[in-house]
């Protein structure tokens, strides 16, 4: 009989050990008397009663808190569906917005990491950013906060891209009297060579009928960077060899293309010349 009881004891304080329950106290079984054998098995049974009872309402409290949970999420889901419909889409097209968006700002900050010359080279890709993201404003989802603040940090990125641009805006050349194109190309803070003319003829064309003709106060552009869509000539170069260009047109055959751009400089589309600025149509 003791050893049953002696046994249902170890039991019990097992059990109560691995929940926590059972306090750290000794207890001499061997000099025990029955009464307080029982006395402690009624201990500690009423204890392990306490313990059930206690797991058992936890268990009611996390169902309960489960379905307030899906409840919650039930009424979560009924108003994005809601959202969804006034901007007739769906998550799909939700979740594609915000990539757009996260790449759009990739490519910006991507951008602003060239350098100011290398902006201005490309000063087409930063108009297309532009308007790729004016294009997302128009979106129903552009409308939410968390989106709203993404595209005020693009468009933050975009203005920087441009400021940061503007300081390889080329400068500019009073033409004085005595002056001609080969004259003012040859300066040294110019471009130090006589025949370097015809890039500031071609970047001027709207000031130049005649390169034989320039007055004095007439202002030019003398570009140090060759602008977006533009390709400056180099010694034996050629039409269509320039249309090849993977970032012309990709195909020499496209040559007739760049000579109706250019006609204003080009008189015999087999002879073109360095220096000369080629306008690029896209």
């Amino acid at each position: 009989m003791k050893i049953r009881l002696m046994l249902s004891l170890l039991l019990l304080v097992s059990v109560f050990a691995l929940n926590g329950l059972f306090a750290q106290t000794s207890y001499d079984y061997e000099n025990m008397t029955q009464e307080q054998y029982n006395a402690l098995l009624a201990e500690w049974q009423q204890r392990l009663g306490n313990a059930q009872t206690g797991i058992s309402n936890e268990e009611a409290t996390i169902e309960e808190l489960k379905k307030q949970l899906a409840e919650l999420q039930a009424r979560i889901d009924e108003q994005w569906n809601e959202i969804y419909q006034l901007a007739s889409s769906d998550k799909a097209g939700f979740d594609a917005f915000g990539g757009d968006l996260q790449g759009l700002q990739n490519d910006a900050r991507a951008m602003l990491n060239l350098s100011a010359e290398d902006i201005y080279t490309r000063m087409n890709e930063v108009d297309a950013l532009q308007q790729k993201l004016d294009e997302l404003k128009k979106n129903p989802f552009a409308a939410m906060s968390d989106h709203e603040a993404l595209i005020n940090s693009i468009q933050n990125l975009i203005n920087q891209i441009k400021e940061k641009g503007a300081a390889a805006v080329p400068p500019s050349y009073t033409v004085a009297r005595g002056d001609y194109l080969w004259k003012i190309a040859a300066k040294a803070d110019i471009y130090g060579d006589a025949y370097a003319w015809m890039r500031i003829y071609t970047s001027n064309r709207d000031q130049i009928k005649d390169p034989n003709l320039i007055y004095p106060k007439q202002v030019f552009t003398i570009p140090r960077q060759v602008g977006p869509n533009e390709h400056l000539v180099v010694r034996g170069e050629f039409l269509s060899k320039i249309a090849g260009y993977s970032n012309v047109y990709g195909s020499p055959f496209q040559w007739q293309k760049l000579y109706e751009t250019n006609k204003n400089t080009i008189t015999d589309p087999n002879m073109i010349y360095p220096y000369q600025v080629l306008k690029i149509a896209r």
